[in-house]
């Protein structure tokens, strides 16, 4: 393996400060639901006090690859990953009405992670190396269009409704920082509104949950539950906010206040403060990465850092979103920040990845082709 060089300060700066927050806003957030639920209030943050080393050490393999071998493994990555969301329908655990998680060692993991970043490492691959395709819709995008839409269908049949459209999103910004045209772009959007409006439609909790966000208050004790409280939580915190440990929605009132509603209960136990700041690590790391992107000659390796940092910046947008009420709600997590194994896992990949561009920037060849629309 190459010599390489540290990883960036700032990137893993931002990192460390998210992890750092999680560790304080999982553990306020999580005491009384291990008490009731384990009798053990210590038991969820002792297990993501774990989580967290896993993590870091995944982050640093993979920071650690060369991405060459990402580019000359690209196919037989996504086929793998393919396989191993095959698997996970086949033979994983099904918990409340979804199957995505397979159980290993006692935890539970979600093939999906490995799913996002192998499809951004497809797209770079195809947008970087076959660039005189990109003009005619059978030999540029449609390939491309596949295999997203090979993915999303995996998805679907889980259901994982939420990671579907992110994966949706990040390739369609893609397609277009790789100089995908325009005609086909919109083409392909006008035929994708429609099987989204099915989708949504299709079962009648999903529909509810899509459109509750525009008044949750007309159905607060059901549909607009969560958002009712999400939003009771951030206007109890105000701009000072109630103090670290001292929420109240935490206190089974906001469901899932340690994963997907994290931010709520950081908003109002921090205020206006520890929500400005979480927004500041995050415009931070997304900024860092474009200026990586900017400096960087590789097509390959540029496209491969903006899809990672899309899936990354994309889920945090989502999540925020969702939990103030801006957009539907959805089962996302906010990177690095809310509890979960998998995600974790997921996002020290995508870091990591991101990170090896940046590593091995000395010792890359330069590709001649660079998108029109991609920062030069």
């Amino acid at each position: 393996m190459k010599a390489c060089a540290k990883p960036d300060s700032i990137l893993l700066s931002c990192v460390l400060a998210l992890l750092l927050l999680s560790v304080l806003m999982v553990s306020s957030a999580s005491l009384s639901v291990a008490e009731i639920r384990y009798g053990d209030p210590f038991q969820i943050i002792q297990h993501w006090l774990v989580y967290i080393p896993i993590g870091l050490v995944l982050l640093w393999i993979t920071s650690r690859v060369d991405p060459v071998w990402w580019k000359s493994a690209a196919l037989p990555l996504v086929v793998v990953a393919f396989l191993v969301m095959l698997g996970v329908l086949l033979l994983g655990q099904r918990i409340n009405g979804a199957t995505r998680w397979f159980s290993l060692f006692g935890m539970s993991f979600q093939p999906v992670e490995i799913l996002k970043p192998m499809v951004v490492v497809y797209m770079a691959y195809y947008l970087s190396s076959f660039t005189e395709r990109l003009n005619h819709f059978a030999t540029g995008l449609a390939p491309m269009l596949i295999i997203l839409m090979v993915s999303v269908m995996l998805l679907m049949l889980q259901p994982d409704f939420g990671n579907a459209v992110l994966l949706t999103l990040t390739c369609i910004g893609l397609w277009f920082l790789g100089g995908v045209p325009f005609r086909h772009l919109g083409g392909m959007a006008l035929m994708a509104l429609p099987l989204a409006l099915v989708a949504i439609i299709a079962e009648p909790y999903r529909a509810k949950r899509f459109f509750s966000f525009t008044d949750p208050w007309a159905d607060p004790l059901g549909s607009g539950y969560q958002l009712a409280q999400s939003m009771i939580a951030f206007g109890s915190g105000g701009l000072t906010g109630t103090g670290l440990g001292q929420g109240v929605q935490k206190l089974f009132y906001l469901p899932e206040g340690f994963t997907d509603f994290i931010a709520a209960v950081m908003g109002e136990e921090l205020g206006l403060p520890g929500t400005a700041a979480l927004i500041a690590i995050f415009a931070v790391m997304i900024g860092r990465s474009f200026y990586l992107v900017y400096h960087h000659e590789d097509a390959f390796q540029r496209l491969l850092v903006c899809g990672c940092i899309m899936l990354i910046g994309f889920s945090f947008m989502i999540n925020m979103g969702a939990v103030m009420g801006m957009i539907p709600t959805k089962g996302m997590p906010i990177p690095f920040l809310s509890y979960g194994g998998s995600a974790l896992f997921g996002n020290c990949i995508l870091m990591g990845v991101i990170l090896s561009v940046q590593r091995h920037a000395k010792s890359t060849v330069s590709n001649s082709y660079s998108s029109p629309r991609l920062v030069t």
